[in-house]
């Protein structure tokens, strides 16, 4: 690590896996994601009413959009929300 770089480069250099992600009908895109599994989910007296995979990117090589398809280790996820943009890097829950 260098003085130059950002905390959002030292994680995506530790803990990104090589994914495949598609916004059709355009073709298949490979990116660096950080999968983030078993959020838990809140329901509306904050108990945990299931638990989700989250996928994280950096802004400059993907920003997730309803409906964009993530292939990890051969499964296809769907996006079903966009939950957080910091203008760096966007994170978004994958549906199933």
């Amino acid at each position: 690590m260098n003085a130059f770089s950002t905390m959002d480069d030292v994680i995506f250099d530790t803990l990104a896996v090589v994914a495949q992600v598609q916004r059709r009908p355009n073709p298949s895109v490979r990116t660096l994601l950080v999968v983030r599994d078993g959020v838990e989910r809140l329901g509306e007296f904050q108990q945990i009413v299931g638990r989700s995979r989250h996928v994280l990117a950096r802004n400059r090589e993907w920003v997730f959009r309803r409906g964009d398809e993530v292939t990890l280790d051969g499964q296809i996820q769907p996006v079903e929300a966009l939950v957080k943009d910091d203008g760096l890097v966007n994170e978004a829950v994958l549906r199933g």
